[in-house]
């Protein structure tokens, strides 16, 4: 009879897929918007020394999403996985009416996994597009060797003032592509990447949080927000109530008002003399901080521009 039930119980065992093969667990990620992001950020939350109140609306982000990674620095196959599902590779909008964008990684071995990122890119010849991403966004990104783009409004909120346009580009030699170190926030614990269990699929959420290239600090969570400057380069340039690259990027650091508004020693110039933080290269520093991972008070950090 023991047997009987063996032979029985083998063909159920040898068709259970690889990917969710016993004694493997996996993980699953949802990348998707900031509820700031995704709702604007209100006048209150602005700095009051800026006199006049804004709301600033996010009308697009487009991403150039290459995957998600996971692993353990310094064990390569600690974390080896038998399959990766769903999208990669993907020009994706993380407003709309999509829910986001979801990867998983299946048949991992039960172990902590502490070292999760993810990688942006430009577009190339095998890249798709998310539900929410139209051709316009791929050919933007492409022919401008972009891997992100974020467009927002900045509308006054206590007059009839026309609203001004800010169209944010970042491309892979001047902002970060590559992220590490997600951890979420654990109060002093170690709350690093994924634990896998056997027979459970751990679900992390990712957030794109466009709010964060308008710190005036870079550790500045708690500061509140700032437009104005943004709206002072456009002044300063052509006046035409849309607020360009180039523009920040001809606006002084030092012009700004205020204790902060500081890059580190270390960091590069991209403005056109080369001689003096810009407006622009403190936006692409913050793009470093702009992906936040499992709750929104989580981080992942980008690393330097150019870096594996």
């Amino acid at each position: 009879m023991t047997r009987r039930w063996l032979w029985l119980a083998l063909p159920l065992v040898a068709c259970v897929p690889a990917d969710e093969a016993l004694g493997l667990g996996s993980v699953q990620f949802l990348f998707t918007a900031s509820s700031r992001t995704t709702n604007g950020i209100y006048p209150g939350e602005f700095d009051a020394s800026e006199g006049v109140r804004y709301r600033l609306d996010f009308d697009r982000v487009a991403l150039g999403f290459r995957t998600m990674t996971v692993g353990k620095i310094g064990a390569p196959d600690t974390c080896s996985y038998r399959g990766r599902g769903a999208a990669s590779d993907v020009v994706f909008r993380p407003l709309g009416p999509s829910r986001g964008l979801v990867q998983t990684f299946n048949g991992i071995s039960p172990v902590e996994c502490p070292d999760v990122g993810v990688i942006f890119a430009m577009p190339g010849d095998t890249t798709v597009l998310d539900a929410n991403a139209t051709s316009e966004d791929l050919v933007e990104l492409a022919q401008n060797g972009l891997h992100a783009l974020v467009d927002a409004t900045a509308t006054p909120a206590d007059d009839d003032s026309p609203p001004t346009k800010i169209q944010l580009r970042f491309n892979p030699i001047t902002t970060s592509t590559r992220f590490g170190g997600c951890r979420e926030a654990t109060g002093g614990k170690d709350g690093r990447g994924t634990r896998i269990l056997v027979g459970q699929r751990d679900q992390a959420t990712v957030y794109f949080a466009a709010e964060n290239l308008f710190r005036q600090a870079l550790s500045g969570g708690s500061l509140p927000f700032r437009v104005r400057p943004f709206i002072r380069a456009d002044e300063r340039g052509n006046a035409d109530g849309v607020v360009t690259m180039d523009e920040i990027d001809d606006l002084p650091l030092s012009s700004l008002p205020g204790d902060f508004y500081q890059l580190p020693v270390s960091s590069t110039s991209n403005n056109v003399a080369g001689s003096y933080p810009s407006l622009g290269d403190f936006v692409r520093f913050l793009f470093r901080f702009t992906l936040l991972f499992r709750s929104e008070n989580g981080l992942c950090t980008g690393n330097e521009p150019g870096s594996e």
